[in-house]
C-alpha cells in the first residue's frame, strides 16, 4: 500500500484535455465579471451625475422662484421699458386658451367654458 504513496503522480490525457478547456472558460468568465462590473461602475457614476444636475437644477429653479416673487408686478413693464424691450402687453382678445391632450385626441372641446368669454 505505501508503495503506491511515494510514487509521482502524473495527470492523465483527459484531465490534461479538461484543465485545457476549463482554464480559458474560467478566465474568460472572470474577464467578463470583471468587464461587466466595470460596466456597473460606470452606469453608477452617471446616475450620480445627472441625479447632481437635477439637484443643481432644482436649487436654481428655487432661487429663481424667489427672485420673481419678490419682484413687483407693476415695475417689471417698467423695467422693460428701461431695458428697451419689444415686449408689449398682449390684449385679453388675443389669449387663446388650448385644452390640455387627452386620450380622445387634439379635437376635444374643452368641458370648462372659455375663460376669455367668461367676465365678472
Amino acid at each position: 500500500m505505501n508503495k503506491h504513496r511515494n510514487k509521482d503522480r502524473r495527470f492523465s490525457i483527459v484531465e490534461m484535455v479538461l484543465l485545457g478547456f476549463a482554464a480559458p472558460a474560467l478566465m474568460g468568465g472572470g474577464f467578463i465579471h470583471a468587464w461587466l462590473k466595470n460596466s456597473q461602475v460606470e452606469v453608477v457614476k452617471d446616475i450620480r451625475k445627472a441625479e447632481q444636475r437635477i439637484s443643481d437644477h432644482e436649487g436654481s429653479i428655487n432661487s429663481l422662484q424667489s427672485k420673481i416673487d419678490e419682484v413687483n408686478p407693476f415695475e417689471i413693464g417698467d423695467d422693460l421699458d428701461r431695458a428697451g424691450s419689444q415686449l408689449v402687453l398682449a390684449p385679453a382678445s388675443a389669449i387663446k386658451i388650448i385644452p390640455p391632450f387627452s386620450s380622445r385626441g387634439m379635437n376635444e372641446t374643452p368641458r370648462t367654458p372659455d375663460l376669455a368669454q367668461v367676465r365678472p
